[in-house]
């Protein structure tokens, strides 16, 4: 386990997590760091299933 990229994936979601309830509570502007969060977390562990088959090798 890759720290550093679990580290990635917990701060995408809690920047998710932060947006969308900003979202709930009425600031349309909170679509953006709920989006950007999503968007930083699911790369992370897109590479790391990369990573992991082999398809690519470590950064």
């Amino acid at each position: 386990m890759r720290w550093s990229s679990l580290f990635t994936v917990l701060g995408g979601g809690a920047v998710a997590v932060a947006g969308l309830l900003g979202l709930l509570s009425g600031h349309p502007w909170s679509a953006l760091p709920l989006v950007l969060g999503i968007a930083v977390a699911l790369r992370e562990v897109r590479y790391l299933q990369r990573l992991r088959t082999g398809r690519i090798r470590e950064r």
